[in-house]
């Protein structure tokens, strides 16, 4: 491959709406030496920053959190950069005229790893960074722009340079900051920050309402530590418990920081680069006006959060009122959204059902219509509270079984009293990516954090074809497949007690799933975004419904993929923590279960399992593939799958018979 550098600064005359100011291209070069991917032909990948100043003043700009404190230019606007990264056709018109833009989750690039079936890379550049080459052969423009202002000090992670909030007479602004601690060993010293991001410092060490405590579960009562018992570092964003952070007890450290950033204007930078795109191409990127018609936001996890808060906020009209996504596809969010615009915002920080407790991610509302919360008579809905239909996009919520029980998905589609189905908006589809975990487990599955192998079931297929079905209703007007989910009217979604697992040997049923609360964190936090009560005021919790599981423990509603529809094992979207990383009794973090079958009748009444042995149910491999061809081409039928992956889908299928028939006495 032939790289070459170049740095292109672009000084144009504003329009009136000049959101995307300046492109500075930093390096330029050809995928793969220019190797064709079917009709889109060869691609090229740039890299750079992106330059934008907004008007404060618009109406799209005043949902940001802050904007009106943030520095402005001699012009009246705030200025902010991004990183981008793009890979486009390097003949636009071959491509399929859609620019299909990742939401970066902390950074990163997962988009190619997930939708091409191969390993992420932050700069893909050998052939096995591109897997099958699926997204470049459908002819997608691929971009990722950096939204988060926090991300790890990482090569190749894309950020945003958010501006800082000042008070109007410039003086710094403080707030509360919580940042929780779960120590897996005995250690004295912790970040304030979660995982490996960006802490904010502490602003004054001494001050007297800087407070650590310690409880021994989620709801428990909180302990203060004597303030002589621990300190902070001296570069303020770490803090050190003199007997050290026990292991099984959680920590919270509540403390002032100052200078917050304008965590917001990532949203922005969002919503203004792809609208560039969209309705003025670039010139810098090669990318002529007309050569993008079409735009779908994706995101996974945390991503998918982002993307319905973006809605939420209405982040998806510009500033000339035009529709930036046409589609969306929210992929693990569940029924949440996060801290993503508020000021001191930590945006990595989410929530589970063992990990960071009561931050501002499962939170009402849940659903795209609105609704009245009962108890605290606040009436919201995800689409209703600031996107006018017409600039609403058409929406793919697509959730694993693990979000029902660690991300209060059920809530997306039922009244909050948990008693009825809640009727969908016409734009909106949801699928149940029946039995899977939140991240499809590498195979042969391990087991890691749960007390399970994690679970392997590959649903990468589903979302190929919901993808090329999401592109088709945006550009063609065509119907994608219908929404497939579980459901309060026909038994398939029900509360946790009414769950019929069956009792298999060495497999702990769960218990209590994941709760959304109904959470207090102070007067200005849904008008302003300002945080004034850490820890919030915890209130009741909404209640959370799971999918109903056939004999087997496998459920029944769906999008039932071959490998499950034709079992060889037990996939559950739960697997409960093993003594050393976390309560035996708690959902481990983002984990499901595989649990096999026996192989022979004998295997299993011997170990008293109640499933079907593999021999039972199929008479060879053959016809376990014959099988599973049939259920293949069933779902192609339907578009949950494409015709041309099904061969790849009996093959692997195969690989799973071979695995599961070679384990020793098939335990």
């Amino acid at each position: 491959m032939i790289a070459r550098t170049l740095l292109l600064v672009v000084l144009a005359a504003a329009p009136l709406h000049a959101e995307v100011v300046r492109i500075d291209v930093r390096s330029r070069a050809d995928v793969l030496g220019g190797q064709p991917f079917g009709d889109a032909g060869p691609y090229e990948k740039l890299a750079g920053t992106i330059h934008f100043a907004v008007d404060p003043q618009n109406p799209a700009n005043r949902i940001i959190t802050d904007i009106a404190l943030a520095p402005r230019n001699a012009g009246g606007k705030v200025e902010f950069s991004s990183d981008f990264y793009l890979l486009r056709p390097k003949t636009p018109d071959r491509g399929n005229g859609t620019l299909l833009f990742e939401v970066s989750n902390r950074g990163g690039k997962a988009m190619i790893a997930f939708f091409n079936r191969t390993t992420a890379a932050l700069d893909p550049q050998r052939a096995e960074d591109f897997g099958d080459g699926f997204l470049l052969r459908q002819g997608f423009t691929l971009l990722w722009v950096g939204w988060q202002f926090d991300p790890p000090l990482r090569h190749g992670l894309v950020r945003v340079a958010a501006p800082v909030a000042r008070a109007p007479d410039g003086s710094s602004i403080q707030g509360l900051v919580r940042s929780e601690i779960l120590a897996a060993d005995k250690v004295t010293e912790a970040s304030l920050a979660d995982r490996d991001h960006l802490a904010y410092p502490v602003a004054n060490p001494g001050d007297p309402d800087n407070a650590l405590t310690v409880r021994d579960t989620r709801e428990g009562a909180r302990r203060t530590v004597p303030r002589a018992e621990w300190q902070f570092t001296a570069d303020g964003t770490r803090v050190r418990l003199n007997a050290g952070f026990e292991p099984g007890k959680i920590y919270e450290v509540v403390y002032r920081a100052q200078d917050p950033p304008v965590a917001g204007v990532g949203l922005a930078a969002i919503r203004d680069a792809v609208s560039k795109l969209k309705y003025g191409g670039a010139d810098e990127l090669s990318l002529p006006q007309g050569a993008v018609r079409h735009a779908i936001g994706f995101g996974i996890s945390q991503s998918g959060r982002l993307l319905r808060t973006f809605l939420y906020y209405g982040f998806n009209a510009d500033e000339s009122n035009r529709k930036v996504f046409d589609g969306v596809m929210a992929h693990v969010a569940g029924g949440g959204r996060g801290s993503f615009n508020l000021r001191f915002a930590q945006p990595s920080r989410d929530g589970h059902p063992y990990m960071n407790f009561f931050y501002p991610t499962d939170i009402f509302p849940f659903s795209d219509t609105a609704q009245r919360d009962p108890e605290t008579g606040r009436e919201d809905g995800l689409l209703t509270h600031a996107t006018p239909p017409p600039l609403q996009p058409r929406i793919f919520y697509t959730n694993s079984s693990y979000e029902y029980w660690g991300r209060a998905a059920s809530l997306v589609h039922t009244t909050l009293d948990g008693r009825q189905d809640l009727p969908l908006p016409a734009g909106t589809r949801v699928y149940l990516l029946t039995a899977g975990q939140h991240g499809v487990a590498g195979f042969p599955p391990a087991r890691t954090i749960g007390q399970q192998t994690n679970n392997p079931l590959d649903y990468r297929w589903t979302m190929r074809a919901l993808l090329v079905a999401m592109r088709q209703w945006v550009a063609d007007g065509v119907e994608p497949p219908p929404s497939a989910y579980p459901r309060i009217d026909d038994g398939t979604l029900v509360p946790p007690d009414r769950l019929k697992f069956p009792s298999l040997p060495g497999v702990a049923r769960p218990g209590t799933p994941h709760k959304a609360y109904r959470a207090d964190y102070g007067p200005e936090f849904v008008t302003a975004g300002i945080v004034a009560h850490e820890p919030p005021r915890i209130g009741s919790a909404f209640p959370v419904l799971v999918p109903q599981v056939d004999a087997d423990g496998n459920e029944l509603a769906g999008v039932r993929v071959p490998e499950l529809s034709v079992p060889l094992a037990t996939y559950t979207g739960w697997n409960l923590f093993n003594e050393r990383s976390g309560p035996t009794d708690v959902i481990s973090s983002m984990q499901g279960s595989f649990i096999p079958l026996r192989r022979s009748r004998e295997d299993r009444e011997r170990a008293r399992d109640p499933r079907l042995s593999v021999d039972e149910r199929y008479k060879s491999r053959e016809h376990y593939l014959e099988l599973v061809s049939e259920a293949a081409r069933a779902l192609a039928g339907t578009r949950y799958v494409l015709d041309a992956d099904v061969p790849a889908i009996i093959e692997q299928a195969g690989s799973r018979w071979d695995y599961v028939t070679s384990r020793p006495g098939s335990e």
